[in-house]
């Protein structure tokens, strides 16, 4: 792919680059340069919406994308021949329409081992803090209290909890030595992992419904897609015991939020820690900031210095591999047939 059409260099075009100018260059130093020393060229964009993003990848053959619901949809991608592949800053791809790349003979492309410290760390304490209620005792001595704290639910000793898992790739895998050391039971459900995987790390591979029903905290670690999109909604939130706690660090979308909002108003469950919501910013009338049995975060799970370094590192990887020619690292729908000359990577 080392050149474009004739002697025009490959454009690779970051479409939704929503950062001040004087950012920019010191940011995407690393993949302006990796970009330029094979030829190519990287452009800098904000483009919103679909029309927007097809006047401004018109002879594109990379298109990186950022935004969590930036719309790289069929009627994007379809406008889009000269496009070869499309890249996420990150793991999730769920703004890709990946079954509409897979048919355009797109390569779509993340950075699949990008931040599973972080998030693992950062779930692992969301479970801890809803388990021993450390913001709602944390407000009680705010507000001048000390003895009789509010508690709903008596506390419990973690060793005695069991954390169930929904979701067992990298980053549920990496829950397990985290909470493993508190001495937690841990169950786990994924549809695609093999049990012995899963028997090997001390964790029992079981169903959906069993994982809700005996755990004390619910840790989600499950992509979106259509087939996950709400995959707790009410009837799975009615399987969970009024004491326990769901934790959210995947998507928002993968919680039904509304019938989240009404069973922790009823006090049907036991509370809610939550990294992502579905709409984000989170809604300034959002109810979920005003109930004392949730604890909120701002989808900065992944935040940290070392996983961004690790983020554009992986991103330049992809950059160098594709504009050479070859499929980069992660390529996410595996099945696609390439229309461009894309070949492995050498061994």
């Amino acid at each position: 792919m080392t050149s474009q059409q004739g002697d025009q260099p490959v454009r690779v075009v970051n479409v939704d680059c929503d950062r001040p100018d004087e950012e920019k260059e010191r940011l995407y130093a690393p993949e302006r340069k990796a970009v330029e020393d094979l030829g190519g060229e990287l452009i800098l964009l904000s483009a919103q919406t679909e029309d927007e993003i097809i006047q401004a990848c018109a002879g594109a053959r990379i298109i990186l994308t950022e935004g969590l619901f930036t719309p790289l949809t069929r009627k994007v991608l379809e406008a889009l021949p000269d496009c070869w592949a499309v890249g996420r800053y990150g793991i999730g791809v769920d703004n890709i329409d990946v079954e509409a790349a897979t048919d355009c003979g797109v390569v779509v492309f993340n950075v699949a081992d990008y931040c599973v410290e972080e998030v693992a760390d950062h779930a692992a304490a969301l479970v801890l803090a809803c388990a021993r209620r450390v913001v709602i005792l944390d407000r009680h001595v705010r507000a001048g209290g000390w003895d009789r704290p509010p508690l709903e639910h008596p506390l419990r000793r973690i060793g005695r909890l069991t954390l169930g898992l929904v979701g067992f790739g990298n980053i549920g895998r990496h829950m397990v030595p985290r909470l493993q050391g508190f001495g937690m039971r841990i169950l786990a459900t994924d549809p695609y992992v093999n049990p012995r995987l899963a028997a090997e790390a001390g964790v029992e591979l079981t169903s959906l419904e069993r994982v809700l029903g005996e755990s004390d905290v619910v840790s989600l670690h499950t992509f979106l897609a259509p087939g996950t999109r709400h995959l707790i909604g009410a009837p799975e939130l009615g399987l969970m015991k009024p004491s326990a706690f769901l934790v959210n660090t995947s998507r928002g979308g993968v919680v039904d939020e509304e019938a989240l909002i009404q069973a922790l108003q009823e006090r049907r469950i036991g509370g809610a820690g939550l990294d992502v919501t579905e709409e984000e910013p989170l809604g300034a009338d959002s109810p979920l900031r005003s109930l004392d049995n949730v604890v909120l975060t701002p989808h900065q799970g992944s935040s940290s210095v070392e996983s961004g370094q690790d983020l554009r590192r992986g991103v330049t990887e992809a950059l160098s591999c594709m504009i050479q020619g070859y499929l980069p690292p992660f390529v996410f729908n595996r099945s696609v047939k390439p229309k461009g000359e894309l070949r492995p990577r050498p061994a």
